[in-house]
């Protein structure tokens, strides 16, 4: 199977809070059976529950 140049790359977004724009890098395993859904409710959840 032969990789694309989109999925060497990391997923990432960007935000702009103010005056200063944010860049958000998403690293993830290819070693694991979570979908991408998973990890980010998982996130969500660590978040609020840690009180941020």
């Amino acid at each position: 199977m032969t990789e694309t140049k989109n999925e060497q790359q990391p997923h990432s977004f960007k935000r702009k809070l103010g005056n200063i724009t944010y860049t958000v890098k998403v690293h993830f395993s290819k070693d694991t059976d979570k979908t991408f859904e998973d990890r980010v409710q998982n996130l969500i959840i660590n978040v609020y529950s840690s009180g941020h």
